[in-house]
């Protein structure tokens, strides 16, 4: 066995599955994996034991949650923010405020998570066409200029991909500033968004002043407007922040990266709480 293999599969290598442990931090080091499966299968084994199963309506919900692309997105956006507002809190603390030998760690899990999400931006745009079709057929100029933007936007994205991992290069850009001007484009989009929204909550509150029944006829009619009312009101919120933090990343506007981490995380859980 010991010919055909490069290094030793379970024993004598550091890399084997039971490598020689030469100090007790080497030895949890390698104890997290099992010990983790080990605490995990407890677990489960004694909710079955107190509820007679091992299905849950809340673990499945979680993992059907985080099964989807646009809920992982939005938790990475989070963590991605939550990030900056920690290098923007760090900038105003004490030199010896104990985080602050790990600024160069966050930064680091800031850009790696920018960069996960902006790999798995490919083909975002696709959904987006047919509606630009359809705004287009409809005459519906402030849809359309929305998905126009958002197309733009996500197709200079990915140009800024191809840009910093050096298949494409511009004479006039560098990959950042290819980056930060296309961050205008969102910026804009957020706008055109806001504006889509307010029409909507206008159009629903014209109906009901109008009596339409779809709209105001039955207790559940109202619910279900009052229900689209909030969610587009929630949106608007989430597009104030959204474009403030563009404002700020682009750095059309400089501001502070504390108050603007803390708008990335709050905007992130309005978009991922509708994936829940």
């Amino acid at each position: 066995m010991a010919g055909l293999l490069s290094t030793p599969l379970l024993l004598g290598h550091n890399e084997a599955y039971l490598p020689p442990v030469v100090s007790g931090s080497h030895a949890l080091q390698l104890a997290v994996g099992p010990a983790w499966m080990l605490i995990v299968m407890s677990l489960q084994l004694l909710k079955k034991r107190l509820t007679g199963a091992h299905a849950s309506k809340l673990y499945s919900h979680i993992w059907k949650f985080i099964s989807k692309a646009e809920a992982r997105d939005k938790v990475g956006r989070i963590a991605q923010y939550f990030c900056r507002f920690l290098q923007g809190a760090l900038t105003h603390a004490p030199e010896a405020f104990f985080l602050q030998p790990w600024r160069p760690v966050i930064a680091e899990v800031q850009t790696t998570l920018a960069w996960a999400r902006r790999t798995h931006r490919w083909g975002k745009e696709l959904p987006h066409i047919p509606v630009l079709g359809e705004a287009i057929s409809k005459g519906d100029v402030l849809e359309a200029a929305q998905r126009m933007v958002l197309i733009t936007f996500l197709t200079q994205d990915h140009i800024y991909w191809l840009l910093k991992v050096g298949i494409l290069k511009f004479e006039k850009y560098t990959a950042i500033q290819w980056h930060r001007r296309n961050l205008r484009f969102i910026t804009l989009s957020h706008v055109l968004n806001f504006s889509l929204c307010l029409r909507e909550v206008l159009r629903i509150q014209d109906k009901q002043a109008k009596g339409d029944v779809k709209y105001s006829g039955t207790a559940e009619a109202v619910e279900k407007a009052e229900k689209e009312i909030y969610d587009n009101k929630r949106m608007m919120v989430r597009y104030v922040l959204t474009f403030i933090q563009m404002l700020h990343v682009s750095q059309v506007k400089k501001l502070d990266d504390w108050y603007v981490g803390l708008m990335g995380v709050a905007s992130s859980y309005i978009d991922a709480s509708k994936q829940w």
